[in-house]
């Protein structure tokens, strides 16, 4: 759905065929194109605002859990996570590769994931307890050079998912209430209001 910022729907599209789907999170190229993730369908779909029309990218390796995607500075290259890690496609050839890591750095289980000044944020919590990590990268984008920890194993990060950066902070939603809902997104209990924390 497209709303404009007085919030009026301005478009409705379908899902992309048949089959449950959770188009969760999204990310804008230009004026033209729009990638997002599909978390049921394990896809992710280009999704073309004149035809009107959502094209499924090609993995080299299954995806399971696809969440978090963002776009480089310069627009040319996608970050797509998943459960195992994070993948990047050249948008200009199509070619397509893990981001690489060495050591004690993973990229699994990310949820948000944001494009810094050539490196990544990341809300992680498929590893273990909730976090927010930047991982550095390489010159090439290919590879994780070094990771910095933002906010690990305090109240604050007790259940987020997701944020947004603006300027040199980044902002998340600490309280999401996402633990309230069942598998089935039926509320458990009764979800707080959720208040934004900012960070440097």
């Amino acid at each position: 759905m497209h709303f404009d910022a007085q919030g009026k729907l301005l478009e409705r599209f379908p899902a992309p065929g048949a089959g449950p789907h959770d188009l969760n999170d999204l990310v804008l190229r230009d004026s033209r194109e729009i990638y997002v993730t599909d978390t049921d369908a394990r896809r992710v779909y280009r999704f073309d605002r004149l035809t009107h029309r959502f094209s499924p990218l090609v993995f080299p390796r299954p995806i399971f859990y696809r969440n978090g995607i963002t776009l480089s500075g310069d627009g040319n290259f996608l970050f797509a996570a998943d459960m195992p890690g994070v993948l990047r496609v050249d948008l200009r050839n199509g070619e397509t590769q893990e981001v690489r890591v060495d050591g004690h750095y993973t990229l699994a289980g990310i949820d948000g994931l944001y494009w810094y000044r050539g490196s990544l944020v990341g809300v992680q919590y498929g590893t273990g307890a909730y976090r927010v990590v930047q991982w550095q990268l390489s010159a090439d984008g290919k590879k994780v050079a070094s990771a910095d920890m933002l906010e690990y194993r305090t109240p604050l990060v007790k259940d987020l998912t997701t944020g947004v950066i603006a300027g040199t902070n980044f902002y998340f939603i600490s309280n999401t209430g996402i633990s309230n809902l069942d598998d089935n997104g039926k509320i458990l209990t009764r979800a707080s209001r959720a208040d934004p924390h900012g960070m440097a």
